[in-house]
């Protein structure tokens, strides 16, 4: 049972489909992490949160103040449960579906910019595999340009960092974060502007 942990929704529950591996949702320890370490970035921010799944990050972040979330995702059926979650949440002005590929240019033009928090969750099997990593990779490389100065960019990844390159050239990073078996979360953020001598 996947439950919003935080906020003026707490509680709440959200539909997820029978079997977990379609979507895999975080768990609660990990979800709680993150928002904590996010403190001051959510409340009256702008989110992107792409492979949205069900919602579970960006319906968590509308819940903790978040101003203006959107949520990508590509499967019809997991997208009609994530529509469903914000309905049945009465959260429609705040929270605001796309169905498409995360790693096309759509979700970038739709976004609110600047960015505040970018939540980035692809599919394990893309992230095992190097050239769709890349591909991920590549997207962070674009979100730098409608990130804001502080704001902050959350690749979820089955892979060890460590032993695996994960960087973006753009931005600055990762900062690594494990999350139990299997599960690092990395923070990317934007370099220092340069300042005109």
């Amino acid at each position: 049972m996947l439950k919003i942990l935080g906020g003026h929704l707490r509680s709440r529950q959200l539909k997820t489909p029978k079997n977990d591996d379609v979507t895999r949702p975080w768990t609660g320890r990990a979800r709680e992490s993150v928002f904590n370490q996010l403190r001051g970035h959510i409340q009256g921010g702008n989110v992107l949160d792409l492979f949205a799944g069900v919602g579970t990050m960006g319906l968590e972040a509308v819940s903790r103040g978040a101003e203006h979330v959107v949520l990508v995702e590509q499967d019809r059926k997991i997208y009609a449960m994530l529509e469903g979650n914000i309905t049945a949440l009465n959260c429609a002005d705040t929270a605001y579906a796309i169905q498409c590929d995360a790693l096309s240019t759509i979700p970038l033009l739709r976004a609110q910019a600047p960015l505040d928090v970018v939540f980035v969750d692809p599919p394990y099997v893309m992230m095992k595999n190097d050239a769709s990593r890349q591909r991920v990779l590549n997207q962070l490389n674009e979100v730098e340009s409608i990130l804001a100065e502080d704001g902050f960019v959350l690749l979820r990844t089955p892979i060890n960092p460590e032993h695996t390159d994960h960087t973006v050239d753009s931005l600055i990073g990762p900062e690594i974060h494990k999350e139990g078996q299997g599960m690092w979360i990395l923070f990317y953020g934007k370099p220092p502007r340069k300042v005109e001598s």
